[in-house]
């Protein structure tokens, strides 16, 4: 589908933030754009604040002074609603309540021609209750954009049951249109990347909460290891502890409170005192000009063995074995289970859920479990977490070991998971349920996931590269610890068998 934008008039309802910014994408694109708030002064600070970024990619030479002009005659201020009446796509962003938001579609039914689009930029209100009130439900279609929306590549497409799916279609071809990458999604709470998010957060406050690692150490692991450009705590400070505690709790309220989404006493203690992160000054972090940045404590350095076993090195990860094998080390191979074996007699082994502790009865002999990396070989950062038992000289020879190979090492209390593995493990099962319910395809998922809240990788596409049996024991093995919030997917579990 191509249509011919200087004739397809768009109106953008609210001013904010991401009007504004929904209001330049489509004025980029060619659209005349009529922008409205209830408040013009807010309306005119819009089209200003349009004009500046504008001139900084003039500044920048991004665009043409010629180019900043065409698209800012493309937007008009509207002073009162019934001057959008001639829109053939209305988006709205306006205030995340219902009832507002079912008004405010009531009466453009009444000003607009019955075929025009109603979308909601929506982040998580349900649009089968928003359509509810409607005349022409079918009519209603999220576009939901992410902050800075002229940034952020992503457009969740939603679905009610009753959007015409040749509506949905179009509006799909209209995003890509305007150079951003669409999914579809069927409306449920949090739609793809607020609900697969979930995890990202909640087992860094679980795995604090615990005692296993303090905030520096798991931003560092999930920045160095995962490849994440920021770590959960520095994101929710940015977030705000306060809105990123209200998503939660939404979202756990709307699945019945399943453990899964169960937000944490911690975060709430932060937020009912004050500290919401970088805009009070004080959350899981200070800040200020005065305040040093808190600083990863790695582990001091240690002498390393000068050979090693590797029982089973094809049930290693592929990268974690090109790592040992193109250091100096003397190295022996055997038959066994994906095991180094160090000239101590400890064990090395790669994180399935199970603590050192118990992978050490099992084994008969003292563990160090080893954490994930998205790939072993270019992570700067390697995790470890021995046995409670298990002695010094032996954890000094396994840190010693990955020092020699050019790696920061961090070492961790022995909880079950430990930092990356449980946490993939469980942004894996979240998305694989949203596949399973068919909110959205296993594609769409991990693109969401990607342009969405740039995760390195889509976590179905993780998935596979760790195995998917690895996940399913990783999941059930932190079940047998901690209950049904890690129950597994019957997706997960069956692509396993399969």
């Amino acid at each position: 589908m191509q249509i011919e934008s200087n004739n397809y008039p768009v109106a953008v309802l609210g001013a904010g933030t991401m009007g504004e910014g929904i209001a330049q994408i489509a004025a980029t694109a060619g659209h005349p754009v009529q922008l409205y708030d209830v408040s013009q002064k807010q309306t005119q600070a819009a089209v200003k604040n349009i004009a500046g970024r504008l001139e900084r990619s003039v500044k920048k030479e991004k665009i043409t002074e010629e180019r900043k002009a065409k698209i800012l005659a493309n937007i008009s201020a509207a002073s009162v609603l019934k001057e959008l009446a001639s829109a053939k796509l209305v988006i709205e962003a306006i205030i995340e309540d219902l009832a507002i938001k079912q008004d405010v579609f009531s009466q453009l039914e009444t000003l607009l021609a019955e075929d025009a689009v109603l979308a909601t930029n929506t982040s998580s209100i349900d649009l089968n209750k928003m359509g509810s009130v409607l005349q022409r439900p079918e009519r209603l279609v999220g576009m939901h954009f992410f902050n800075p929306a002229p940034v952020m590549a992503l457009v969740e497409v939603v679905s009610s049951a009753a959007t015409n799916s040749e509506l949905a279609g179009f509006v799909f071809s209209l995003a890509e249109q305007w150079g951003k990458s669409p999914v579809h999604v069927r409306s449920s709470p949090g739609f793809i990347v607020n609900r697969v998010a979930r995890p990202f957060y909640s087992e860094a406050l679980k795995i604090i909460e615990e005692g296993g690692a303090d905030a520096v150490s798991c931003d560092a692991i999930m920045r160095d290891c995962g490849g994440f450009r920021m770590g959960p705590f520095e994101l929710i400070d940015l977030i705000g502890l306060d809105v990123n505690y209200a998503v939660t709790c939404q979202i756990w309220e709307s699945y019945q409170r399943h453990p899964r989404f169960a937000p944490s006493v911690l975060q709430k203690e932060l937020v009912d005192s004050g500290r919401l992160g970088r805009k009070s000054g004080q959350g899981f972090f200070e800040y200020g000009a005065d305040v040093e940045k808190q600083i990863t404590i790695n582990a001091p350095e240690s002498t390393g063995p000068d050979s090693l076993i590797l029982e089973g090195p094809d049930l290693l990860p592929e990268t974690l074995r090109k790592l040992i094998e193109s250091s100096a080390l003397k190295q022996e191979s055997t038959s066994g289970k994906g095991v180094i074996c160090l000239p101590s007699g400890a064990a090395v082994v790669c994180s399935n859920g199970k603590s050192s502790s118990e992978r050490s009865a099992e084994l008969g002999n003292e563990v160090i479990s080893l954490d994930l990396c998205l790939d072993y070989q270019q992570s700067s950062r390697i995790v470890l977490a021995p046995a409670e038992n298990c002695p010094e000289k032996a954890l000094q020879e396994a840190v010693g070991l990955f020092q020699l190979m050019g790696k920061q090492v961090s070492v961790l209390k022995d909880i079950p998971g430990m930092v990356l593995t449980r946490t993939v493990a469980m942004l894996a099962n979240e998305a694989s349920l949203l596949v399973q319910e068919e909110v959205a395809d296993a594609a769409g998922v991990n693109l969401a996931m990607r342009k969405g809240v740039n995760y390195p990788q889509g976590p179905l596409e993780w998935v596979e590269e760790w195995g998917i049996s690895s996940v399913v024991k990783t999941l059930d093995n932190l079940q047998q610890v901690y209950g049904e919030r890690y129950q597994c997917s019957e997706w997960l579990r069956q692509k396993g068998d399969s």
